[in-house]
């Protein structure tokens, strides 16, 4: 078809989109906004309360609060600060903050950004007004703007850095503020200068007993290592700031401890020395280390994905973009599941099923392994004769943890868990 034939086509069809329109039965099919309004549209039968999931995460809150009181039976009565940055880890932030919010021992709940303090904050209401909110990393680069944020919305700021301190102090924000102060032990992302803490004492000396931190703080890089050398100075350095601060102030908390150092509690002699920890990853039901110890944590989501198909591969067919995955002529006929889910959803490509490499998925009561690439928003596994459209595939929760698919997608459960996209729909179980 020419170029002229194609513009009268697209003209005859404006035209019927125009007769169509003045005839009262709505406006322009084209116009999203209007497509609602016509007649056929709202005509339908359809249940408009119909669910299409094609992914979920199924979240427990009773998992959570296990996983708590596991951490907790590890450090003794330390306050425990969860980190519910990145979504509770992809987990619903709002949710686990509920589902912890009475917990024994809770100090408060940490998260990265000042926004997410706010989210935070907003779902605590009147009657967490108590509860600390503390931003981690999202006070770096201190103003005053940042300042009144925190007061408006009474959020605990960090802060990380020897410029962000003098900016701190000079705005007077230690009278207005509940603080933590950060130090750098040797990890080199954020902290103050550890040098600079003899300074900090004397600038606060003068000072109303209000103007003191709460809190004093720093951050292990080979937590999971309790031999490393740089453990060894972290720990070393921490303890010389800890004695100098406790030689002058009382009651600050000290801490330092992430999920790898509250594994290592006991080697790092964690109680009697510090106040507080930090659990990130281990809150969710993941061991800190590939190998580590359960010590009674329990998976807090499963991932699961729904067969849209099954379909047989026969010998010389392949599967999937770039055909990487293919039956050989010698072989017998293939069933493949197809899963309404990719990377789109939080499935890393490198799960992709290329030779013998590749992730798993739980389906029909045993692994099976992904065939061909994964793509953005469709997968392929392996599966039988007798399995049913409509099954859901578990990629990550009982018998299949995140580490292992983490392990095939050379990453860490960290990235796997906050890649579960808004697509896939949240089930929350308390």
């Amino acid at each position: 078809m020419d170029s002229e034939s194609k513009k009268k086509n697209w003209a005859k069809l404006r035209r019927s989109f125009d007769d169509r329109a003045e005839a009262g039965r709505g406006s322009d099919p084209l116009d999203e906004a209007g497509a609602f309004d016509d007649d056929s549209y709202s005509n339908s039968n359809a249940p408009l309360t119909a669910r299409f999931d094609r992914a979920e995460a199924i979240v427990s809150g009773k998992a959570l609060r296990e996983n708590f009181r596991a951490i907790q039976d590890q450090v003794g009565d330390q306050a425990i600060l969860p980190m519910i940055k990145a979504d509770a880890y992809g987990h619903g932030a709002a949710f686990a903050t509920k589902a912890l919010a009475q917990a024994r021992n809770l100090y408060g709940f940490g998260v990265a950004s000042l926004d997410e303090a706010r989210e935070i904050r907003e779902t605590l209401g009147a009657k967490g007004r108590r509860t600390r909110v503390m931003a981690l990393s999202g006070a770096t680069n201190w103003s005053d703007e940042k300042g009144q944020y925190c007061e408006r919305f009474g959020i605990t700021p960090t802060i990380a850095s020897d410029e962000d301190w003098r900016r701190f102090l000079k705005g007077k924000w230690p009278e207005r503020l509940k603080y933590h102060l950060k130090f750098n032990t040797g990890m080199n992302r954020l902290g103050i200068s550890a040098g600079l803490v003899q300074q900090i004492l004397s600038q606060l000396k003068d000072k109303p007993l209000e103007w003191r931190p709460e809190g004093v703080a720093t951050h292990m890089a080979v937590a999971e290592d309790d031999g490393h050398s740089l453990t060894k100075k972290q720990l070393e350095t921490f303890r010389g700031i800890t004695s100098a601060v406790k030689s002058t102030w009382t009651d600050t908390l000290f801490h330092l401890a992430n999920s790898g150092s509250i594994w290592h509690a006991k080697e790092f002699g964690l109680d009697g020395w510090t106040d507080l920890v930090r659990p990130g990853i281990s809150l969710y039901g993941v061991p800190p280390w590939p190998g580590a110890p359960a010590r009674g944590l329990v998976p807090a989501m499963e991932l699961r994905y729904q067969v849209a198909a099954r379909r047989q591969v026969k010998p010389g067919e392949s599967v999937g973009y770039g055909a990487h995955f293919k039956v050989k002529g010698s072989e017998s006929p293939v069933e493949i599941a197809i899963l309404a889910a990719g990377y789109a959803d939080g499935l890393h490509r490198m799960n992709s099923g290329i030779g013998e490499g590749g992730g798993r998925a739980w389906l029909d009561g045993r692994l099976r392994r992904f065939l061909g690439v994964v793509s953005m928003d469709l997968s392929a596994i392996e599966c039988d004769a007798s399995t049913e459209v409509g099954a859901w595939a578990r990629i990550f929760g009982e018998g299949l943890d995140p580490w292992t698919q983490a392990k095939a997608a050379g990453t860490i459960p960290y990235e796997v868990l906050t890649s579960v996209s808004r697509r896939v729909r949240r089930v929350f179980k308390d």
